[in-house]
């Protein structure tokens, strides 16, 4: 693995009749302006909104995908979140499909990320089969999503060894924040932590981990970087005090977002501070962003992030939508 930075790509939507529609313009630009930090990217993952598209939206974020001034040179991964394994299957195929008659992406196509089925009840011998049923009636690569805040049941280490055996499956992310089966070792697959925090010390050679794939590199993608750079020339001590800065900062943007009614906290989070690095100091003109539920951020989570973003440094007069 030569980067440890994976960005879950941010979705941005605009008005249109029945409620929000993905924004590609939008999008292109706030990529534009991640570009010079962010090289990997998952597409229609959790902070992409991955699990409330309908196939229309998924076409059109697919076909940006296919962009070579966006994506050129970069790696891609796709979102096949669906609750019940047949949905999987079936939206994975389709990925699949639209690829072979469409094009593949601009970037180099690393396959479908796919959670366990959303079953609290569901054993180890049922995720198993999940993931068997997948592989069995796709080409791509696999990447193991674990997802407890979402699906409401954990892969164990033993089931991950087990998966790991098989020959498309590439890569395990971690956003539990439990790191079970990272810190019981499981070779052959690339391990990648979700979790926020505690950045620099996830990574080998220091934690289990080979790199990252946050959500918050749609927002901070340059402090990531630069902690990561730091790390790997051996300087420790300032890495791990970057690391330390951003989270802290992240976990108070992070509680902020949790009291909104609607959507994923870890969307709203990053909207909200991309929202201030998109329009400087002007930010408050302008109509907050939608999200894919048809809300607008509230003004309160805008104001919290620029308290605890937008003022170190301060934020540019103009911003990158203005350039």
């Amino acid at each position: 693995m030569t980067d440890r930075l994976w960005v879950p790509l941010l979705g941005h939507y605009r008005e249109g009749e029945g409620g929000a529609v993905l924004d590609p313009a939008r999008m292109a630009a706030h990529i534009g302006f991640i570009r010079k930090d962010v090289r990997q990217f998952l597409l229609a993952g959790s902070t992409g909104d991955g699990w409330e598209f309908g196939w229309e939206t998924m076409k059109d974020v697919i076909a940006l995908s296919r962009r070579q001034d966006l994506f050129g040179g970069t790696r891609i991964l796709f979102g096949a979140l669906r609750a019940s394994t047949d949905d999987v299957v079936g939206w994975a195929r389709a990925i699949e499909a639209d690829i072979r008659e469409n094009g593949c992406p601009a970037g180099s196509y690393e396959g479908l990320a796919v959670c366990p089925p959303i079953d609290p009840d569901a054993g180890q011998d049922r995720i198993l089969d999940h993931y068997r049923r997948v592989i069995d009636a796709t080409e791509s690569p696999i990447a193991v999503y674990q997802l407890p805040q979402v699906t409401g049941c954990s892969i164990a280490p033993d089931t991950m060894r087990t998966l790991a055996r098989e020959e498309r499956v590439t890569m395990f992310k971690d956003t539990s924040g439990a790191d079970t089966v990272a810190d019981a070792g499981v070779d052959g697959v690339v391990l990648v932590r979700g979790a926020e925090g505690g950045y620099v010390e996830a990574l080998k050679p220091h934690g289990p981990y080979d790199g990252w794939l946050l959500s918050t590199g749609n927002a901070f993608g340059s402090p990531l970087r630069r902690m990561m750079e730091l790390a790997e020339a051996g300087d420790d001590e300032r890495a791990r005090h970057l690391s330390a800065i951003v989270g802290r900062m992240v976990e108070a943007l992070f509680a902020e977002a949790a009291k909104l009614p609607f959507g994923n906290p870890f969307s709203n989070a990053n909207r909200a501070v991309d929202h201030l690095w998109a329009h400087g100091a002007d930010w408050r003109s302008h109509e907050a962003p939608l999200t894919a539920s048809g809300n607008r951020l509230p003004r309160a989570l805008l104001e919290a992030a620029e308290d605890l973003a937008g003022r170190f440094p301060a934020l540019p007069a103009r911003g990158y939508l203005a350039a």
